[in-house]
């Protein structure tokens, strides 16, 4: 329900063009390279960087959710003013009579958003990778080879890019507090 464009950098370019690229390309490399060697520890989903990789996002939704706390309780006049330049919009709804208008968001609403869907991302990230980590650990056995690597694929796609998602968006929210806000 957000809305930001500010010339070659926009919110759908950095929230998903660049994430599903980034996705692709590392996904199709470690899915040649599985296919390629054809040992178990090339499959990321079974050896040891899935591991360290939920230890990292089971601490990271506590850690958002404390900015979160911080951001929605700080007394400062500065956070609820607009955004400098080009704010970014948020969709707000009026359902008597229905109406639909764009305004312009301030910088706690827009972190709050930000660590709000930083939490979610990192807990179904964290979910998914326990589930795919639980599933070759049953070694299930399919007759079709190329069902393999479609599979691995995808799961590659959507852990690469929710990732990318996370480091990003993190980057920009660690930008945003430290220089920023006291920018303005």
């Amino acid at each position: 329900s957000i809305r930001w464009d500010n010339g070659l950098i926009n919110k759908t370019r950095f929230d998903f063009i660049v994430p599903s690229l980034v996705a692709i390309i590392l996904s199709a490399i470690m899915t040649f390279v599985w296919f390629e060697i054809g040992t178990k520890n090339s499959n990321i989903f079974i050896n040891d960087l899935t591991y360290y990789l939920i230890c990292f996002l089971q601490t990271m939704p506590g850690f958002y959710i404390a900015a979160l706390a911080a951001i929605s309780t700080i007394n400062s006049t500065t956070m609820d003013q607009p955004m400098a330049g080009d704010p970014p919009k948020e969709k707000y709804v009026e359902y008597n009579p229905y109406k639909v208008f764009w305004i312009e968001m301030n910088r706690r609403r827009f972190l709050a958003r930000l660590f709000s869907y930083l939490t979610f991302i990192s807990i179904v990230l964290f979910c998914f990778l326990l589930i795919i980590r639980f599933s070759y650990s049953l070694e299930i056995k399919v007759s079709s080879l190329y069902v393999v690597y479609m599979v691995y694929f995808f799961s590659c796609v959507v852990v690469i890019f929710s990732l990318v998602q996370l480091i990003m968006m993190t980057f920009l929210s660690l930008y945003y507090l430290g220089e920023r806000v006291h920018k303005n």
